[in-house]
């Protein structure tokens, strides 16, 4: 299976994350506990990632790029496989992996699952 190109992957990356930062903020906007933002918005990263994921396969970015997570054998992706991708997200270097690196990220690597173009 081809993976999809760092471009598409990066899309994804700043399209979702616009969408967690808008939440993190609507979460925010009344909270002065700073020493709690940095779980509030890892809470909001992984619910974000893991509802869109374990329901559609795809997060908003993906929808638009027309991209979906699989396993390596094309098959959908598992629960417990999108668990793991969700929690390996939070590992705050994960995005620079399939940005300089491989052609997956560690989140990919951990929970053995792929980007494919969704048909």
């Amino acid at each position: 299976m081809k993976h999809i190109d760092k471009a598409t992957r990066f899309a994804n990356y700043i399209i979702d994350m616009l969408i967690v930062y808008m939440l993190f903020i609507i979460f925010t906007l009344f909270e002065n506990d700073y020493g709690l933002y940095y779980f509030v918005f890892n809470g909001i990263m992984f619910s974000y990632y893991f509802l869109f994921e374990v329901t559609t396969s795809q997060t908003i970015g993906k929808i638009i790029t027309k991209t979906e997570v699989v396993r390596k054998d094309g098959s959908k992706a598992s629960f417990i496989k999108i668990l793991i991708r969700s929690i390996s997200r939070l590992i705050p270097v994960d995005w620079l992996s399939y940005m300089f690196g491989n052609d997956i990220g560690m989140h990919d690597l951990f929970s053995n699952t792929v980007l494919k173009k969704k048909k």
